[in-house]
């Protein structure tokens, strides 16, 4: 037994650089395939609607037409182009159309790819969802499935990194509690919009409107919170297709296999995405995400050591421990603080250190 697990080590090693060879070269043939336009409005180019294996819709001239990547690029078009990206497009060649090349995006949204089967070499890799996003519209419902703020919290920090406009959309408000107002009250101080809707009622719809209108949106949230009844809303119809919540795990079952592009307005777009298990945080730094809790601004400052995490540090020594204890942070944000730091650091510990903190704290605020 142990000469078979050394074989299936050393062909695991293989199989990795194999895969880190091919990836290399790939990325070397997509550098030359990016090309900068300084002129986006050209009637040459396009933007991407939907991709497929070895195609994609794309809305170009004012029409939908479906286009291959250009002989020569020797890559998969889903994994390469994406909802949003701006292509050029090559003349009409026997009734076909061309990707000749693609513009330089000014960002990319992703999320990782999590699987916990064992040697599975794809675990933990980056698949991109949509580009070129000028809003992120975080959806989120009051019940069914029920607000939580922590999806909420990555969200803004993924988002606030790629330096994306963001704002948070409480749909079934008519079903939210005191509860739920308080978690809005926590976004509302540090600065994000929350816009309240009722999509079945078109109630919010106008407000949600004026938010995205002349904007290439994104909608993100998880199943069942109302995202394709709010794109329907917006479009005035009921093309898109809808979902309803398990009664048994309260979570929506997925419609959405693929982002999806949605004109309503002119220069107004909406990308639908599928769900999103986990987004991408593999280019944060650990003492970077601080930066993205405004709430701990200022505190920070006061700490006793310059380099404080707000992690391991005695409360004593930390001004954010005390104004959590205190209850001027909220002890929600400081935990998706905690578990977004174990993510990066992988420490497995960290929890166990979060729970002792956070059980001395509601006992501090319920005192």
């Amino acid at each position: 037994m142990p000469h078979y697990e050394r074989y299936d080590s050393v062909q695991i090693k293989k199989s990795k650089a194999k895969k880190a060879r091919a990836k290399s070269r790939k990325e070397d043939v997509e550098e030359s395939f990016i090309k900068f336009i300084i002129n986006k409005t050209s009637k040459a180019t396009g933007i991407v609607i939907e991709t497929r294996y070895n195609e994609s819709i794309i809305l170009y001239n004012g029409k939908l037409i479906t286009a291959r990547l250009k002989k020569g690029i020797n890559l998969i078009c889903n994994k390469t182009i994406f909802p949003g990206d701006i292509v050029v497009i090559g003349e009409e060649c026997k009734g076909e159309y061309y990707i000749n090349n693609l513009i330089k995006r000014k960002n990319m949204l992703s999320r990782t790819k999590k699987d916990s089967t064992r040697n599975n070499l794809n675990a933990g890799s980056r698949h991109n969802i949509a580009a070129n996003i000028d809003i992120a519209i975080i959806v989120v419902s009051a019940k069914m499935p029920p607000l939580h703020p922590k999806f909420i919290d990555r969200y803004l920090m993924i988002l606030q990194n790629n330096d994306i406009e963001c704002a948070i959309c409480l749909n079934k408000s008519d079903l939210k509690t005191k509860e739920d107002e308080k978690i809005l009250d926590i976004y509302r101080k540090i600065k994000i919009p929350v816009i309240e809707t009722i999509a079945i009622d078109r109630k919010g719809i106008n407000e949600l409107k004026n938010v995205l209108r002349g904007k290439q949106a994104i909608f993100l949230g998880h199943s069942g919170v109302g995202k394709s009844s709010l794109i329907n809303a917006l479009m005035d119809n009921n093309e898109i297709k809808t979902t309803h919540v398990s009664k048994k795990s309260r979570k929506g079952r997925h419609t959405t296999t693929s982002s999806k592009y949605y004109t309503w307005d002119k220069n107004s777009s909406i990308i639908d995405t599928p769900r999103i298990r986990s987004l991408d945080i593999s280019n944060l730094k650990i003492n970077e995400i601080q930066e993205y809790f405004p709430e701990f601004k200022n505190l920070e400052m006061s700490c006793r050591y310059s380099n404080c995490m707000h992690y391991k540090e005695p409360v004593e020594m930390c001004m954010v421990k005390q104004a959590v204890k205190a209850g001027i942070i909220s002890i929600e944000r400081y935990e998706s603080y905690i578990r977004i730091l174990k993510d990066v650091i992988n420490e497995k510990n960290i929890i166990n250190n979060f729970t002792r903190i956070i059980y001395s704290f509601s006992i501090s605020n319920n005192r």
